[in-house]
């Protein structure tokens, strides 16, 4: 089994949403390196991270975060947030994210996800959110 703790980064910090809503966040004194840090040494390898700037945006806000704590901490990194494009997903694999998570850009876009799976094979995870366990939601909306 492989265990992937999780670093959600704002504003340049480690922050923690409850149930995804941005307006109701806890932020951590711990910035993001420091807390994959403690990851590390606790002997955990592998980070789940996501950019929620980049959710909001679709930017790649804190691309450099990331690419520092790979560089550093040689850990495997899984990575989700505004990923809405294939030169997004070049933009982590050449810094050596093992593995990018899309979400709604992949659900209204499937040709995007298609795309991105055939150039990244392997590479690729899909993340989504339901409600009541039942719906797939994208920004506040029901798909089924």
């Amino acid at each position: 089994m492989k265990i992937f703790p999780a670093i959600d980064i704002k504003d340049k910090k480690c922050v923690r949403l409850l149930k995804g809503d941005f307006d109701n966040q806890t932020t951590y004194d711990q910035s993001p390196y420091d807390q994959a840090l403690k990851y590390k040494e606790a002997g955990l390898s592998n980070l789940h991270m996501v950019d929620l700037d980049g959710a909001l945006s679709g930017e790649l806000v804190n691309l450099e975060i990331i690419k520092d704590i790979i560089k550093k901490l040689d850990v495997s990194i899984e990575i989700g947030g505004g990923i809405r494009s294939i030169d997004k997903i070049h933009a982590y694999m050449d810094i050596g994210v093992d593995k990018v998570i899309l979400g709604s850009a992949a659900i209204k876009a499937p040709d995007f996800l298609r795309q991105a799976c055939e150039i990244f094979e392997g590479k690729i995870a899909l993340g989504l959110d339901a409600k009541n366990g039942k719906k797939v939601q994208i920004k506040q909306q029901s798909l089924i």
